[in-house]
């Protein structure tokens, strides 16, 4: 029993050893190949089907609405930002970067508008993070005329793409970060914060440094007829001819950002992004939701409370080493006991393992908001059938003496 325990835990560190040597970026070279492949799957998340198939019709969020600013100049927000704080908004988020000063009379309407408000939150980016320090080295902010008294937010939000061009996937993003020491906070925490700072103080007390974003919902059907509708929106000329009833926007979170030169429009590709809810959650196509309407579910989630917790790395891989250890005992007591039997129980076992844990994960999301993190444990799974056989055919006899003998001595009759 003794020497059967210790194969199941050494075949158990084959198998990790090889997984490691899988995961070498040098390795995958090889398989350039199969890129077209890879990078259909490679924005996928089987939790993105709870989002994209098995959420509910979504409850109009009457805490929030969505403004576009088009293609305007800085004064055409400011005439925006005069006619919203005319209805006493809660606050008015203005997700634009105004890092470079313009001509004093674009600037002007906008400086006068900044100074004689008290609730706007202007977007700030971070920019060249430190990766010794996890630090960022600077922001880009606007410069000291437009907001010298101004709470600013930054608007970064995470994603893997290098340009706008790029697919750019947003399923998290970090509620604080630190510039050169300083903590800053992100766009829809101060948002929120000027709504209801008791259950944003509640949220940032989790001390979580990226949180999973809960999405409930778009404004409006861009790239799919069942695209969830949530938010209220308004377009540009909505604005300025004051097309709106006031209980729109009094005591409201307003959002001003860019959605396109008006609202439907799919072929910007400016602060447009992917997100879990799209219909087509394998190789996506279009891109569904702009930046500003990913700040509005960020919102929608503190002000309901309703956060999804992960599974740390940590208990990812804890799990996956219990059931490696798991399987590799059972399938060898199969390997010694039914070796004609072997591979089709195996494979049948690993089959319905890897669906169970798959069901579990969207269970556990779809019910609990636990986000489970099975990825290294599906592998084990899936290389613990084979790994045994190579394990006791090949590298078991690589340390036997004997058993390198008989490689030797095999007689080659079919080379002659």
């Amino acid at each position: 029993m003794k020497r059967f325990i210790l194969d199941t835990v050494l075949c158990s560190v084959f198998i990790f050893s090889l997984i490691g040597l899988f995961a070498s970026v040098t390795l995958f070279k090889i398989f350039d190949i199969f890129d077209p492949v890879g990078d259909m799957f490679s924005d996928f998340e089987l939790t993105d089907v709870v989002f994209s198939q098995l959420l509910e019709e979504p409850i109009a969020d009457e805490n929030i609405v969505v403004v576009n600013i088009g293609y305007q100049d800085r004064e055409g927000i400011a005439r925006q930002i005069e006619i919203l704080s005319r209805y006493n908004p809660a606050v008015i988020g203005v997700d634009v970067l105004l890092d470079e000063p313009r001509s004093w009379e674009e600037d002007s309407a906008l400086v006068r508008v900044l100074t004689e408000s008290t609730n706007v939150v202007v977007g700030e980016k971070l920019v060249n993070l430190n990766l010794q320090t996890n630090e960022f080295d600077s922001t880009l902010r606007p410069p000291p005329h437009l907001a010298s008294n101004l709470e600013l937010g930054y608007v970064n939000l995470i994603t893997d793409a290098k340009t706008q061009e790029d697919l750019k996937m947003c399923r998290e993003f970090t509620p604080m970060q630190k510039v050169k020491g300083e903590i800053h906070y992100a766009f829809p925490i101060k948002l929120a914060m000027a709504i209801d700072s008791v259950k944003t103080r509640r949220f940032l007390d989790r001390e979580n440094e990226v949180e999973v974003i809960n999405y409930k919902g778009n404004v409006i059907s861009f790239t799919a007829s069942n695209s969830r509708m949530k938010y209220f929106a308004l377009d540009v000329e909505d604005v300025l001819n004051e097309q709106f009833t006031p209980d729109i926007i009094t005591g409201k979170v307003v959002i001003m950002c860019f959605m396109g030169g008006y609202l439907g429009d799919v072929l910007t590709r400016d602060d447009f992004y992917f997100t879990p809810m799209n219909e087509r959650y394998v190789g996506k196509a279009e891109h569904d939701m702009f930046g500003g309407v990913v700040h509005a579910n960020i919102i929608s989630q503190i002000l309901d409370e309703d956060h999804i917790d992960s599974m740390s790395t940590r208990n990812g891989i804890l799990l996956a080493v219990i059931i490696c250890l798991v399987n590799v005992f059972l399938f060898k007591i199969i390997y010694g006991a039914m070796p004609a039997w072997y591979d089709g129980i195996t494979k049948v076992l690993q089959l319905l393992e890897v669906l169970a844990l798959a069901a579990l994960m969207i269970v556990l999301f779809d019910s609990f908001n636990y986000k489970a993190n099975f990825t290294l444990s599906m592998i084990v799974i899936a290389l613990s059938g084979d790994s045994i056989e190579v394990y006791h055919g090949v590298i078991k006899n690589l340390f036997s003496k004997e058993e390198r003998k008989k490689v030797f001595k095999v007689k080659w009759d079919f080379l002659s």
